[in-house]
């Protein structure tokens, strides 16, 4: 994991005139959570699976495939004409947010370094200014990574040294935020997992498998493509509201969705927590198997921590699961990610 980053932005760049700050820092969520119950047993595909996880690491790179100094990865298949398909998407003009109330407040989700501090400076007869700090790597805070944030034996996506491009003073240098200054505009799909199972959320213990995001297609009748944004909805945030905050367990994808993710090839794979099932047992002593094949093998990006309530509700009431997707992160040079507000468009 990358280093502790600060990283601080004058209000100016938003408010002309107006003087304030916004600082930013890239961490991992730290422990101090509840205890949890006991984790399942393996799937009975755990061996098989870890075997061939071994070998989709040597297949699936798609290192070179958009040129040796290329640092956008799948997001090079938002082409102009796929933006405009899906802006022929909207038909309603409904637009709603798919990011949480920033966390203000610790939580078993939240840990202290993740909270969102807001400081509201001197209040004059003429206005105020305010100061945010918020550490958006975790499980709360609605974010994007970049290739910086996950390394694997000392190389980055398309096979970037870690040595010489990263330093806690200038940041990233090549694979940063900065790759998607002119943010995203393309198709989402979304992936009502709670729906195919006929439940108010997924149970956390449970992996989402291939099976299921083939189901939930066939069900559904659309399915992602090259460029799109997948959206996988476990109703995270229901059940939070209705049993309180946990950082563990979460149903994220298993490791079964990597040959699907390969042949779809999607700009970005989303999800309403962390993206990877966690815990994992059979896997024990490997670091998050998905974060791992997307961001350092095959290029692709991760959205995540979207809630995703807002767009649900909208899409059964309308039977619609695709729809136009918009997000930019903030420009901040060496920056590893960053957090969004990205908005779906029906």
């Amino acid at each position: 994991m990358p280093r502790v980053k600060s990283m601080v932005l004058g209000m100016a760049l938003v408010l002309a005139g107006v003087a304030g700050g916004f600082q930013l820092r890239a961490q991992a969520p730290a422990g101090g959570a509840p205890a949890q119950a006991p984790a399942p047993a393996p799937p009975a595909d755990t061996a098989a699976m870890r075997a061939q996880y071994e070998q989709w690491r040597k297949e699936f790179k798609t290192w070179g495939k958009w040129g040796t100094a290329d640092n956008k990865g799948t997001s090079n298949l938002i082409t102009p004409q796929k933006v405009l398909n899906a802006v022929r998407l909207v038909r309603t003009g409904t637009v709603v947010s798919l990011a949480h109330a920033e966390p203000q407040v610790a939580a078993a989700d939240v840990n202290p370094n993740g909270l969102f501090r807001r400081t509201t400076n001197n209040i004059t007869d003429g206005g105020t200014t305010d100061n945010y700090s918020v550490s958006y790597h975790g499980l709360t805070v609605a974010h994007m990574d970049s290739w910086c944030h996950f390394f694997e034996n000392g190389l980055m996506y398309n096979g970037v040294p870690v040595k010489g491009n990263l330093s806690n003073e200038e940041g990233c240098k090549q694979g940063g935020i900065m790759n998607w200054k002119d943010g995203i505009a393309t198709r989402a799909v979304l992936y009502d997992i709670a729906q195919l199972k006929g439940v108010e959320w997924a149970d956390p213990n449970t992996p989402i498998r291939r099976a299921d995001l083939e189901a939930w297609e066939k069900k559904s009748g659309v399915k992602a493509g090259p460029g799109d944004v997948v959206l996988l909805y476990i109703g995270r945030w229901k059940r939070r509201a209705a049993e309180g905050p946990a950082a563990a367990p979460v149903a994220g994808y298993y490791a079964d969705t990597i040959p699907w993710m390969h042949e779809r090839m999607p700009a970005f794979i989303g999800h309403d927590f962390n993206i990877d099932w966690n815990p994992r047992p059979g896997w024990e002593g490997m670091r998050n198997p998905i974060h791992v094949a997307v961001l350092n093998w095959m290029g692709i990006n991760i959205v995540e921590c979207l809630d995703l309530e807002q767009a649900v509700g909208i899409a059964r009431k309308l039977k619609r699961y695709e729809f136009l997707i918009t997000f930019a992160p903030l420009p901040v040079e060496g920056g590893t990610g960053s957090p969004l507000n990205p908005l779906a468009i029906f």
